[in-house]
Formats: C-alpha cells, structure tokens, sequence
C-alpha cells in the first residue's frame, strides 16, 4: 500500500491506494498521526477513491484516528469511497459516523 499525503489552509488529504489490513493499517495511522501533528485543527479527509479494500483492523484504524482527531480539534472523514469498502462501512453501520453519503 502506498499512503500519499497534501495539505492545504483548511484540510489534509490522505490517499491509500490499494488493500488496507492489518499488515499495513499502521502506515496509514502513522502518516494522519504525523500529518495532524503538523498541522493541527484540520479536516483531514480520507481519500478512499484508490483504496480496493479494507478489514477490521483498517477499521479499528479509521476509527482510532477520527477519535484522535476529533479530541485535536479536528475531524476526519472518507472521500470518494469505492463500492467494496462503502459495502464493508455499510454491514459495520458506520458510513455515517465517517460522513460518507
């Protein structure tokens, strides 16, 4: 998986590309942890439009670090999700709570 960060005046972006698991989620939360840190009480939106896949642990992830960045000051989001992963959000009953539409 590769994980690409920007950021501009009001949010951060973060793009995953590719399966999001419990071999790589830690990729993931270490570039949003870095990225909120630097630029502290931003939007930080998930840009899912790449990503095919995602388990358990990419969510506990995903959720972890909504947490974090909503005690920051901040909130996080996914962006352009993809039929597979809106499907797994969707069962989890968790497209809401990451303002998925």
């Amino acid at each position: 998986m590769d994980v690409q960060v920007s950021v501009d005046d009001s949010q951060i972006v973060v793009k995953p590309v590719g399966e999001l698991d419990a071999h790589n989620c830690g990729e993931l939360g270490d570039a949003v942890t870095t990225a909120m840190k630097e630029n502290p009480g931003r939007v930080t939106v998930i840009d899912a439009s790449e990503l095919s896949f995602i388990d358990s642990s990419a969510i506990s992830e995903l959720l972890r670090l909504r947490e974090q960045q909503t005690a920051d000051g901040g909130s996080l989001m996914l962006a352009d999700v993809q039929p597979s992963v809106r499907r797994v959000l969707e069962i989890t009953g968790l497209l809401e709570t990451f303002g998925v539409s």
